[in-house]
């Protein structure tokens, strides 16, 4: 076994142990990292005020104090604010205590009508009389009209209550101070590291290049420059959006009468930071209430409908709209991200990890040895169109193709469609055939189901015309290189001409000589050749040369579809009498027929999208 075989059994493990190493770092030093977190975090949402101060020759250290003060002061205020809120609705809770039993009763014992009532009385009533030892039977301990004792109530056993002797005031005073003090230390941590972080932000940020960018500067600039944009962004556009749904609820709370409508606004904004937990919570405060203070049901109602309301309309409309440009993370990695970094974290890590998962996946976007990250977490679709939708034939599964088809056709034309997705798909089933990855039974499947589709977009489309539909006497023939993907490529294009107006007939693929006789017979006044790559260069001017002695006087045209080669480079591997006209897209192919087409005069645009359609 060599040292490279080594190498390569050993680069896992070491992945493995890397990987461990790291996740025990993360945990122990929770203590530590947590508060460098939310003061990167922090840093991230206040360096954009702090860059507008500084634009206004404040200076970088007047700007920092200036926004800490105001950011640190809106916090305080709004601590002070829920804390006396709080202490008042504490106070109240006794007033509404008779009505939360009230409810309660009727929730345990719900009341119906009163025959119903009365009905299940009598079957309770029943049922103790035929219960042995029920009231209908009298006791062994009753004799003539006298109750004796029973000779068992003494043996009555005592329940035994075991107390745990209480703590003391010291002691409770003891847990109770050290958690504030250890909340006290996390939140003078932050706010020294923050502001640590905003006056030396340009210092930080060289030894950040000294440390990882030493021959590798421009990839570092531009994850760095890419993860605070995000970051940034996205830390701005969950607060206005916290922000808005903490001011309809309070706004909504008060219109129903909820008592302290504005605190349980502000909760909520706040609590919506915490994500799929907080906004549960934040409804359930407001609803608590409503249940203790009002005596029906429609308050309590009222509070979850506008929830209701407020939420979906920011979740579904507001959320998807807004934060599509700026996480770049999937749903998927939004619901792992959160699950990891709370099991290693705890609420905290709930709180951040979306903002650490973002920049996680610009690392994985701008570091090769991570692009696996991206892969993963990234918002982009994992495959691409046409790899989804010949992904999807290979499984055999023609409502999902079909599924891929329509979600693209929501944007793009039919003709753009067959561009970017059908025929690279056929290209991409060609490589796979000529490589024996691909057995008869998909190749049948998928030759047939993309026939059928092809015929199913032409019905639909047939209303759509490219050109206005204008007829012109210009016969087009379409022959197929040499198999039945060249075949389908032919019936896209004479489907998008025909659309166009062109008279066109596009012939199965076969015998040579059956094609051969058809071209004979037809005497077209262009002759399209349609050849899907990889394998499409030799069969193409191989059935160009024998079809041009059987119709001297058409103009023929080659279409490699979606071939990324040269075109100098195909026109001298054609050679002579068959490079004059050559395309590799259906739309270039339009252009071109409206270009030999005597009765167009679009010669500049043709050498527009020509142009366009040309590596």
């Amino acid at each position: 076994m060599g040292p490279t075989t080594s190498r390569r059994k050993s680069a896992p493990s070491q992945l493995a142990l890397a990987a461990v190493a790291v996740l025990a770092c993360l945990y122990f030093g929770r203590e530590v990292l947590i508060p460098c977190a939310l003061a990167v975090l922090i840093t991230f949402l206040l360096s954009s005020p702090v860059n507008w101060l500084e634009r206004l020759k404040l200076g970088r250290v007047l700007s920092v104090v200036i926004v800490l003060t105001i950011a640190y002061a809106a916090g305080a205020a709004l601590i002070w604010a829920g804390a006396e809120q709080f202490s008042a609705i504490l106070e109240k809770l006794p007033e509404y205590q008779a009505n939360i039993d009230r409810k309660l009763e009727k929730i345990r014992n719900p009341v119906g009508s009163s025959k119903l009532s009365r009905a299940v009385s009598n079957l309770e009533a029943i049922k103790t009389d035929l219960t042995p030892g029920g009231r209908g039977q009298k006791s062994r301990t009753e004799t003539n009209g006298k109750t004796q004792p029973e000779s068992n109530a003494a043996k009555t056993p005592v329940p035994v209550e075991v107390v745990k002797p209480q703590q003391g005031i010291a002691a409770s005073l003891g847990l109770a101070s050290a958690s504030a003090a250890r909340v006290g230390a996390a939140i003078l941590a932050v706010a020294v590291l923050t502001l640590f972080m905003l006056l030396r932000r340009g210092e930080l940020r060289d030894r950040i290049f000294r440390l990882f960018g030493r021959g590798r500067i421009n990839i570092v600039t531009t994850a760095m420059d890419d993860a605070g944009h995000r970051v940034s962004r996205y830390l701005f556009t969950q607060v206005l959006m916290n922000t808005t749904f903490g001011v309809l609820l309070g706004v909504g709370l008060y219109f129903i009468g909820v008592p302290y409508s504005l605190f349980w606004g502000v909760l909520g904004g706040v609590l919506r930071f915490i994500p799929y937990v907080g906004t549960l919570i934040a409804v359930a405060c407001p609803f608590v209430m409503a249940v203790a203070v009002f005596a029906g049901w429609k308050q309590p109602l009222l509070t979850l409908a506008l929830w209701a309301c407020v939420e979906l309309t920011i979740m579904g409309v507001l959320e998807p709209w807004l934060y599509a440009a700026r996480a770049g993370i999937s749903s998927l990695a939004v619901l792992l991200s959160a699950a990891f970094w709370t099991m290693l974290w705890g609420p905290v890590g709930l709180v951040i990890a979306t903002p650490l998962t973002v920049c996680v996946v610009v690392l994985g976007r701008h570091v090769p040895q991570l692009e696996f990250l991206y892969i993963l977490f990234g918002d982009e679709p994992a495959l691409a169109p046409e790899a989804s939708y010949y992904q999807r034939l290979l499984a055999m599964n023609e409502d999902e193709a079909r599924d891929v088809l329509d979600s693209n056709l929501k944007e793009k034309s039919l003709l753009e469609v067959y561009d970017a997705v059908m025929i690279p798909a056929l290209s991409l089933m060609e490589q796979d055939r000529h490589d024996g990855a691909l057995d008869e039974a998909r190749q049948k499947f998928i030759y047939q189901t993309t026939r059928e589709i092809i015929e199913d977009l032409g019905e639909e489309a047939s209303a759509e015309k490219v050109n206005g539909g204008t007829s012109t006497p210009l016969s087009i023939l379409c022959v197929p290189a040499r198999d039945e993907a060249d075949e389908l490529a032919g019936l896209m294009l004479a489907q998008v001409l025909g659309q166009a107006g062109y008279a066109v007939q596009a012939i199965p693929a076969g015998f040579i000589k059956e094609m051969l006789a058809t071209v004979t017979q037809e005497k077209p006044n262009i002759l399209f050749i349609s050849a899907v790559p990889p394998f499409a260069l030799s069969h193409a001017r191989s059935i160009c040369r024998r079809a041009g002695q059987k119709a001297p006087d058409a103009k023929t045209v080659i279409g490699l579809w979606g071939s990324d080669a040269d075109r100098n480079l195909l026109q001298q591997r054609l050679g002579p009498g068959c490079s004059d006209y050559v395309v590799r897209s259906l739309s270039a192919a339009i252009a071109q027929v409206r270009k030999l087409d005597p009765e167009s005069g679009e010669t500049d645009a043709v050498k527009a999208v020509e142009e366009v359609n040309t590596p």
